[in-house]
């Protein structure tokens, strides 16, 4: 009997080790009161999820609950204060209550032992840092309602500037020459990239340039500003393109043996906004379409650069892998207008006119109608036969008062001229050539519709 159990309490030795163990453990971390040892093993707690996880919370509670009754009981500790800012700021991720315990910290400190003037300069630029995330959410406001975005924009922007200024105001050196303040700028570049602010972007992202010379998002929001500023000057385009591919040039020859995803996402927004480069790269975009659509299965923009590319150098053959592309594209990006229209127009002109017209219907359901959108609806029905429809639009979107800051003097000429074709078919000559005579502008618009006027005043 007695050498059974023996060999019993030899057999269970290992689980009385391991009851040792978790009574150990549960001295140890449950109660070890103001003893704050975040990375300590917990033993057979460490196999235990909720236990693991509820003694961390506990040694928290009571480390933060010490501190605080130290402080409250004498407020000119100094080392006290010091500790429980590091645990707001490292521990919490509460940069805002740091920053109280740091200050009081600093006005008690009369010994220049613990740098705290870092430490809330830190806190500072982490609160506005946090303020300054917007979410995706936000940046979608605009599409729908840009005085709302514009408003909780700006409340974020002017919140998180003023921690910013606070910060400014501590620092021996000028804030807009410290290295650590490059993630602010460019931050603040994007913001006012998103609210079209293209002068005051450029200035942020040229600042970040001069912190960090080798950050990509500085070259890649500065090169972006130029893109898309040069829509408003007609004059200087070429020029602003030419810098722009110059920047981002610079990024992905910097970045080459990182992954640049960035400064490659930003090779495609070049080439929409500059079309002419693109006409000799198609070779390059389907190789980079293939590797980024791989990394990024969600964005339209690689495919809709390739299906213009398909387009630029149009052959029969290539017309099912430019369809395929702007569906594509559609289909990735259901919220992007410009990519619905495409792939309906170009379905319509070069596959079916029927199907393409339907296609571009259910763009008009889904998004707010514009000038582009009706005026390719209208060559969409004109394609289809279906003459009347064709002219109703085209008439609405050129005579409509909603759509005249939208116009755009080519699709206007085509617009004239479609309505033109569409009231000879139906019978209507005169009108037919007052709108011809305006799509040809005295020879200064299209060569087709001048052509045809000729032809129909003989």
């Amino acid at each position: 009997m007695k050498l059974g159990l023996k060999i019993l309490s030899k057999e269970y030795k290992h689980i009385r080790i391991l009851i040792s163990e978790a009574i150990f453990a549960f001295i140890l971390v449950f109660l070890s009161l103001g003893n704050l040892d975040l990375k300590h093993s917990f033993g057979v707690f460490d196999k235990i999820g909720w236990a693991k996880d509820l003694g961390i919370y506990l040694q928290k509670k009571s480390y933060e609950s010490k501190l605080i009754k130290q402080i409250e009981n004498t407020p000119s500790l100094v080392r006290e204060n010091w500790e429980l800012g590091l645990f707001y700021l490292d521990t919490e991720n509460n940069p805002e209550l740091a920053i109280q315990y740091f200050t009081k910290g600093f006005e008690n400190d009369v010994t220049g032992n613990f740098p705290f003037q870092n430490k809330i300069f830190e806190s500072h630029i982490r609160m506005g840092h946090d303020i300054f995330q917007l979410d995706e959410l936000v940046f979608k406001f605009w599409e729908n309602d840009y005085n709302l975005y514009s408003k909780i924009w700006n409340e974020k922007y002017d919140k998180a500037l003023n921690y910013y200024n606070i910060a400014i105001g501590m620092e021996n050196t000028s804030f807009n020459s410290d290295p650590r303040n490059a993630e602010f700028f460019i931050l603040e570049g994007n913001l006012r990239l998103y609210a079209n602010d293209y002068a005051n972007a450029e200035e942020s992202y040229k600042t970040c340039i001069s912190l960090q010379s080798d950050r990509e998002e500085c070259f890649i929001g500065l090169a972006l500003v130029k893109l898309r500023n040069s829509n408003n000057f007609p004059d200087s385009k070429f020029a602003l393109d030419s810098e722009a591919f110059t920047l981002i040039q610079r990024s992905l020859e910097t970045h080459e043996k990182g992954d640049n995803i960035l400064s490659k996402h930003s090779l495609f927004e070049y080439w929409v906004h500059s079309p002419s480069y693109r006409r000799d790269q198609l070779k390059r975009i389907e190789k980079l379409t293939t590797e980024l659509s791989q990394k990024k299965s969600d964005i339209g923009l690689y495919d809709y650069v390739l299906g213009l590319s398909y387009y630029d150098q149009w052959k029969e053959s290539l017309t099912p892998k430019m369809l395929k592309s702007f569906e594509l594209a559609a289909k990735k990006e259901p919220d992007s207008l410009d990519y619905c229209i495409e792939y309906g127009f170009n379905y319509a002109y070069y596959e079916d006119s029927v199907k393409g017209t339907k296609l571009l219907e259910s763009c008009k359901e889904k998004f707010t109608p514009t000038y582009r959108l009706l005026s390719y609806l209208g060559d969409s029905y004109l394609l289809a036969g279906n003459y009347e429809k064709a002219r109703e639009y085209h008439l609405e979107a050129e005579n409509s008062e909603v759509y005249a800051q939208q116009k755009d003097m080519v699709v206007s000429h085509q617009n004239s001229y479609s309505i033109g074709r569409a009231n000879l078919l139906l019978g209507d000559r005169n009108e037919g050539i007052k709108y011809l005579d305006l799509a040809c502008n005295n020879g200064q618009g299209l060569v087709q519709a001048c052509k045809r006027l000729e032809k129909e005043k003989e």
